[in-house]
């Protein structure tokens, strides 16, 4: 019996050791992500498989303070295209500088764009100096009209917390379509990245 138990308790043993083991794998592309991330790329993906035989227009909205201080195509309406593939990719660039961020817009097998957006800095009280940060997020997808604005993906100024003495960007992960998310009240400069359906 005494041996059965050792034999049992050996298995045993063996068994948690092998369940504790490391194994290195080989990276995948998605094990990159993070790092890109980090360095400030930054790419949503959309699925634009039902609207073959319509066109898509590139168009953009700024605001300041919560007011909307800029809204136009991006090419003109003239230059709206039929999606050739089935996605949509709306992507960013490392900045460059504290005054610009580039992005990307890429209709599959149809159009690439790359485009800049101005910057605006923010004051950090706490430390007595301006600082430029954007981050972005996506909108909830729904039900769309034909002709209005549908928007995609927002890229927003941090701002500053008088009462924690930081700057942040913290809130929501998604924005609601209609603006009305929480995280808008905070947010001192932001861009909507967004398409027309024609």
């Amino acid at each position: 019996m005494k041996k059965l138990l050792s034999t049992i308790l050996l298995a045993f043993v063996a068994m948690v050791g092998q369940a504790q083991e490391i194994i290195i794998n080989e990276p995948t592309f998605s094990d990159y992500l993070a790092l890109f991330n980090a360095k400030g790329y930054m790419a949503y993906s959309f699925d634009v498989s039902q609207l073959k035989g319509c066109k898509i227009e590139m168009y953009l909205k700024a605001f300041s303070e919560g007011k909307e201080t800029q809204s136009y195509s991006v090419l003109g309406s003239a230059y709206a295209f039929e999606p050739k593939g089935k996605k949509l990719i709306i992507g960013f660039l490392p900045a460059e500088n504290d005054s610009t961020q580039k992005y990307c817009y890429s209709l599959e097998d149809t159009f690439t764009y790359t485009g800049s957006i101005s910057l605006k800095p923010v004051y950090w009280a706490s430390e007595n100096k301006w600082m430029t940060q954007y981050h972005t997020r996506p909108f909830e997808m729904s039900s769309f009209e034909k002709e209005k604005f549908i928007p995609l993906v927002l890229c927003g100024s941090v701002w500053y917390d008088e009462k924690w003495k930081i700057t942040r960007f913290c809130g929501e992960n998604t924005i609601k379509p209609d603006l009305s998310s929480d995280i808008l009240k905070f947010v001192p400069h932001y861009y909507i990245i967004g398409v027309i359906v024609h």
